[in-house]
């Protein structure tokens, strides 16, 4: 028999989301006995590119009301959007499918929808497009694609919705939310034996705000602390720097990008992180309560609604309110409510989803 070729078409610098959903359905593909291939597609597009990759991050942190301005560009603009990626990228693409002769392309960029669509059309390739949603709640109009053969989305909500905006109901699928294996599923209610353990995630994209929040996160009595940065090197430079000169206590931790985020996980308690759909996620299957505190503008707007209205956890984006939040529900039982609430969660693993459905039709 002969192995079938699979291209993920993903991001690296746009998040840890893009990273973690593509890792999650290349492994359960491989598992399956395809050869896969992630194609990170911006550097594709030459300096252009690889501007607009590099500066997610410093923009989301340091300049997030430029960030929303391009979000919403490309929220009430798609179709503009999608030809400039497709006029940009169609040369340097078209080389890499070419060389991979995939027998199947998936995209879990929501830039890279439409464009690739056309493109695959316009040259006479019958190559089968997927394209896997990796958003929570209302997500952006770039990610729709009425001409993919396929659209995996992580919930009945966001099926429903785009089958209002006249997708075919043959070609979404709820597929769940695509998470990597070695997220430590908790299937009974974790229990608070001695200490509270709180893993913070990135809680803020403002400087400040994160370090506001974790000076007021350490008044609480009884507690221990990891803070990780991820890809947020001025944040992880910051927090360090304070750490050497003792501003931070001994029962905080300072994390830059780990490869282990699964042990811290399973050992929290409580999760303090923005509204990024990957880290919700996987905090509701390892079974840890949720505090949102804070968002991307435009992207994560509405996120934090999956965490309250499933009984996960809550909100909290301002700093000066975060200790009298987070005191008042873990001595009135309710942290406790949470941790229960949680592991009767129905997520599925949409990467073994996916990879099952590929098995059946290519």
């Amino acid at each position: 028999m002969i192995m079938k070729n699979v291209l993920i078409l993903t991001s690296i610098k746009t998040g840890s989301g893009h990273r973690s959903s593509s890792n999650a359905i290349e492994k359960k593909l491989i598992d399956a006995g395809y050869n896969t291939r992630q194609l990170d597609v911006f550097p594709l597009m030459g300096k252009m590119g690889d501007l607009m990759e590099n500066s997610y991050i410093p923009l989301t942190t340091r300049a997030p009301m430029v960030y929303y301005f391009c979000e919403r560009v490309s929220e009430y603009f798609p179709r503009f959007i999608h030809t400039e990626m497709y006029f940009r990228l169609k040369k340097n693409l078209l080389k890499e499918i070419r060389r991979f002769k995939p027998d199947l392309i998936i995209s879990v960029q929501c830039m890279f929808t439409q464009a690739i669509s056309y493109m695959l059309k316009r040259n006479k390739l019958k190559i089968p497009f997927y394209v896997g949603v990796i958003d929570l709640v209302d997500p952006p109009s770039v990610w729709r694609d009425k001409s993919a053969d396929m659209t995996f989305v992580p919930t009945d909500a966001i099926r429903n919705d785009y089958l209002e905006r006249g997708f075919s109901k043959d070609r979404v699928l709820v597929s769940g939310f695509p998470v990597r294996d070695d997220i430590i599923v908790s299937s009974e209610p974790k229990k608070i034996e001695d200490k509270i353990r709180i893993l913070m995630v990135n809680t803020s994209t403002d400087l400040n705000k994160n370090i506001a929040f974790l000076r007021e996160v350490c008044r609480l009595r009884n507690i221990s602390v990891d803070f990780i940065c991820g890809l947020d090197e001025h944040l992880h430079k910051k927090l360090t720097a304070m750490a050497r000169k003792g501003d931070i206590p001994d029962f905080v931790r300072i994390h830059g990008f780990i490869n282990n985020m699964n042990e811290f996980m399973a050992k929290s308690h409580i999760i303090l992180t923005k509204a990024g759909p990957n880290v919700i996620v996987e905090s509701v299957r390892s079974g840890t309560a949720i505090v949102i505190t804070g968002h991307i503008h435009g992207q994560e707007d509405n996120n934090y609604r999956y965490v309250v209205d499933n009984g996960y956890g809550l909100r909290c984006e301002d700093p000066e309110r975060i200790y009298d939040v987070l005191d008042d529900f873990i001595r009135t039982g309710r942290l406790q409510k949470y941790l229960e609430n949680i592991t009767r969660h129905e997520i599925g693993n949409g990467a073994e989803y996916i990879a099952n459905y590929v098995k059946m039709h290519i």
